[in-house]
């Protein structure tokens, strides 16, 4: 599909008749999101997960987690092409090119490629173990643990991440099955995930896109499912949306917008931008797990509602319906970017 034909494709009334119409609509989930967290904030703190120790006995396999560190990078990188060729590799992990990028070598663990961020460099920046390092430190989102981050001049450019293979069903195959309770259950779960997210401080916050020693480039639905940057700061940032904005409005000959989205920016805040039914699990252990974090990173506050608002096009009104709700209502800015504004 054209993505920037499904991105632009709900815009129908005027810029001021969709106003009018969404002034209710702001309202009521402002009310919302409003009550959820004097609730939230009053009645539960949320603490940081701890590790579970080696001898979980709930931890089976014909590899346990604890005796990864028995086995050399060669070894695991051999199991996971092994496992791959076997046709062991995990259905739900298509990439956008539609092959498989993970592999199961035993029960509790699975073998995850990523492409680095930095082409031109055979030792890549291990952003996605970054991200999950610092959420599991600083929040109590349930994430994937990694247990051995590796790269070899064999596969140039790639990193290979054994990690914690999460027991569960995507939210886009529960979804249908749950009651209105259970759907605000999971929507007010995940309304607490993003504002943990958004309090995790690093020293890295000044530099948009994932973690690392220096700006990495950037990818998602965002992007228009494109790498962009690296960028340095927000500044950077926000000339090249302002950039393809502006294009993409003299293509479908409209005048330029008056509305600035980025100039109240005062900081950036951590955002998993790829917060889709495909990488929301619940697990067998009851709990809601988030995965896939390779596109995680320092962004404007919004760009997590963006995000998933576009990813979400085709998806259940019901789970639409929600989505300000979980990552707040950042209409405006929406619809600034579907050139409606």
């Amino acid at each position: 599909m054209d993505v920037r034909a499904g991105r632009y494709r709900k815009i129908h009334a005027s810029p001021v008749a969709n106003r009018m119409k969404e002034i209710p609509l702001r309202l009521a989930y402002k009310l919302l999101t409003y009550v959820a967290d004097v609730l939230e904030d009053v009645f539960w703190s949320p603490q940081p997960w701890k590790p579970f120790p080696c001898s979980d006995n709930s931890l089976k396999g014909k590899l346990q987690i604890c005796e990864i560190d028995e086995y050399d990078d060669g070894e695991i990188v051999d199991m996971h092409f092994n496992a791959m060729a076997a046709g062991q590799g995990l259905s739900e992990s298509v990439n956008s090119f539609g092959g498989l990028i993970i592999s199961k070598i035993a029960d509790g663990v699975i073998v995850k490629r990523s492409s680095g961020r930095n082409f031109h460099e055979v030792f890549q920046t291990p952003h996605e173990a970054l991200a999950l390092e610092t959420v599991r430190a600083q929040t109590s989102i349930p994430v994937p643990r990694v247990f051995r981050t590796i790269q070899t001049d064999l596969v140039p450019g790639y990193i290979f991440y054994a990690m914690e293979f999460v027991d569960g069903q995507q939210l886009g195959e529960v979804w249908p099955t749950l009651s209105i309770w259970g759907k605000m259950r999971v929507s007010w779960t995940l309304r607490s995930y993003v504002r943990q997210l958004r309090r995790i401080e690093s020293t890295l916050s000044s530099v948009p896109g994932p973690l690392g020693d220096k700006p990495q480039l950037c990818d998602g639905y965002i992007f228009e499912s494109r790498y962009a940057g690296p960028f340095s700061d927000i500044t950077s940032l926000s000339k090249w949306f302002r950039e393809r904005v502006g294009v993409n409005r003299a293509i479908t000959r409209r005048p330029p917008s008056k509305y600035d989205p980025f100039e109240d920016c005062k900081r950036m805040v951590f955002t998993h931008l790829d917060l889709n039914m495909r990488n929301i699990l619940v697990g067998k252990d009851g709990r809601v797990w988030i995965v896939d974090w390779d596109g995680s990173g320092f962004y404007p506050e919004w760009f997590e509602y963006m995000s998933m608002s576009f990813a979400e096009q085709e998806g259940p009104t019901s789970w639409q319906l929600c989505i300000p709700f979980i990552a707040d209502p950042y209409i405006e800015r929406l619809r600034w970017y579907q050139l409606q504004e």
